[in-house]
Order: C-alpha cells, then structure tokens, then sequence
C-alpha cells in the first residue's frame, strides 16, 4: 500500500475523491475528536475501529486500488495497514487540520465597541 504522499497528479485526485466520504464520516465522529483533543491516540484508533468499519474498509481498498467488494483484510493485516494510514505524515496533517477546523470555536458576529455614554 502507498503512503498518501506518494500519490501524484490524477491519480491523487481519483484517490482524494475515493476516500473523501468515508474521511469526512469520521472525523465528524465526537468520540474521535475528544480522543484526538486528548492526546490519546489509542482511544482514537479504538474509536475509529469500533464506529466506522465501513469508512476504513472504504478508506484501504481505495489505497490499495480495487473495489472494496474485493478488498480483504484479517485480524493480523488490518491492524499493520491501519496503523500505516494513520502514521502517514499527510494523512495526520488533512486530519489534525480538519478535526482542528470542526472543533475551534469562531465567533459569527464582530466584536462591538461598548455605546455606553461617559459618566460625568
């Protein structure tokens, strides 16, 4: 299997629209974005594991370019290739920078000046 990196030009594209779905499902998934604000990546990986099978077996056949029907992983593969996803430099950068952007707490309206009158 590839890194992320390693993907180049369309094919980084056929890719990126591949897994663009399953990506976003997790990383919009609360228990996962408290265990990454934590620190605590085994919680996240468990977390990941426990919720979203779907989204990973989507996530590693793309990776490995075939269909996910035809994709088969076991209890001794799937946690080498899982932990090759999530130790790729790249594939932690798109998420650190996304669940950043969900989690941060931005203000929709500006700051305003007080309009209360001097006292005199």
């Amino acid at each position: 299997m590839k890194k992320l990196s390693e993907y180049k030009d369309e094919e980084a594209l056929d890719l990126l629209a591949d897994i663009l779905e399953p990506v976003a499902l997790i990383m919009s998934d609360n228990t996962v974005k408290e265990a990454f604000d934590a620190g605590n990546r085994l919680k996240m990986i468990s977390a990941i594991i426990k919720a979203h099978k779907a989204e990973i077996m989507q996530i590693l056949a793309a990776m490995e370019g075939v269909p996910e029907s035809e994709y088969h992983c076991d209890i001794l593969t799937l946690p080498a290739r899982v932990l090759e996803v999530l130790n790729d430099d790249a594939f932690m950068q798109v998420f650190t920078s996304r669940v950043k952007e969900m989690t941060s707490v931005t203000s929709s309206t500006p700051a305003m000046e007080s309009t209360k009158a001097d006292e005199q």
